[in-house]
C-alpha cells in the first residue's frame, strides 16, 4: 500500500507544479517526463543482462517522447502507458530494482498519462 501511496503522492506533486507553472509548455513538459522516467530504470540495472534490456527499453520511450513532441501528443500518452507495462517486467530484470517499485511506478505512467491526455487533447470546436 505504501508504494501506491508514495505514488500518488509524486504524481500529485508534478501535476501541481504544472499547474501552478501554467506558462510551461505542457506538451514538452509531458515529453520530458516520458524522456527522464526511462533512465531512472538504468541505475537499477547494475548486470549486463539488466542492461541490455533496460538501455534499448529506455532508447525506445525517448523515442516515443520525442515523436509525441514533434508530430503528436498522444504518442507522449501511449508511451507513458505502454511504460506501465514496462513496470510491470522490469522488477524480473533487476536484481536491485526496490520492493513496490512497479506499483509506484504504475501509479504514476498512468495518472501521468490520463493527466496529459486530459489537459493536451485538442479543444473540440
Amino acid at each position: 500500500m505504501t508504494p501506491l501511496i508514495i505514488g500518488l503522492c509524486t504524481t500529485v506533486a508534478i501535476i501541481a507544479f504544472a499547474e501552478i507553472f501554467r506558462k510551461i509548455d505542457l506538451k514538452l513538459f509531458a515529453s520530458l517526463s516520458l524522456a527522464v522516467i526511462p533512465f531512472i530504470y538504468i541505475g537499477f540495472s547494475i548486470d549486463l543482462p539488466g542492461l541490455i534490456l533496460t538501455v534499448p527499453a529506455a532508447s525506445i520511450f525517448l523515442l516515443f517522447a520525442y515523436w509525441g513532441y514533434k508530430r503528436n501528443y498522444l504518442l507522449t500518452v501511449i508511451g507513458l502507458a505502454l511504460h506501465g507495462l514496462w513496470d510491470i517486467v522490469f522488477p524480473h530484470v533487476s536484481t536491485v530494482a526496490p520492493h513496490g517499485y512497479d506499483v509506484f511506478c504504475i501509479t504514476i505512467d498512468i495518472l501521468l498519462a490520463l493527466y496529459f491526455y486530459l489537459k493536451l487533447k485538442p479543444a473540440k470546436t
